[in-house]
């Protein structure tokens, strides 16, 4: 992050000039976002264009980042692209943001001054999903259902010679459950 994009700004200035700042931010010193997003290092590209909407200062914000998380759905690695475009008000005060019209995202500026990393910040965010699966899903597929049956065979194999059985409380759970529902149905059956 370049040492001008570290200062707070004056929004007023900013929006009353219509200015644009093209920025280049390292992802380990954005506050605030989840370290698994952060951990593979990389950096957010950020265009921030000012201006004026109905009275308010706002700024159009562009952000492009490749990050190196985990997919959640089959654990391998996933480049995860993130690229978003979202106008934003900016405002002074939590009493100004409750004045924004309907349906605007606010950005709280305090005494007008406005920390572009902070800005950058959020709006990455908001933009990463919840969870960070491959899309679409065949694209893990294959390795989940490997590793699927990998874990299976592992817990079907035979203890080696020398070694104690592995314990499986659960292995019968089965045909107690279905014992239990054959049961139930010739109960029910018999009642007239």
């Amino acid at each position: 992050m370049s040492g001008g994009a570290a200062k707070l700004r004056d929004v007023r200035k900013l929006a009353d000039s219509r200015a644009v700042f093209e920025l280049d931010f390292p992802l380990l010193q954005l506050q605030g976002l989840p370290g698994e997003f952060t951990s593979g290092g990389g950096s957010v590209r950020a265009r921030l264009s000012f201006g004026r909407e109905q009275g308010f200062a706002m700024t159009q914000v562009e952000l492009t980042a490749q990050l190196a998380v985990t997919c959640q759905r089959c654990l391998s690695p996933l480049q995860l692209q993130v690229q978003t475009s979202s106008p934003v008000l900016i405002v002074e005060s939590e009493r100004q943001a409750e004045e924004a019209p309907a349906g605007w995202e606010t950005f709280l500026a305090p005494e007008g001054r406005v920390d572009f990393a902070a800005l950058v910040a959020e709006e990455l965010l908001l933009a990463l999903p919840i969870v960070p699966l491959h899309e679409p899903a065949s694209q893990c597929a294959p390795r989940a259902a490997g590793a699927a049956a990998e874990a299976v065979a592992i817990a079907e194999a035979p203890a080696p010679a020398g070694e104690p059985a592995m314990t499986r409380p659960f292995a019968d759970l089965r045909a107690l459950l279905e014992g239990d529902a054959v049961k139930r149905s010739k109960s029910s059956g018999t009642r007239k």
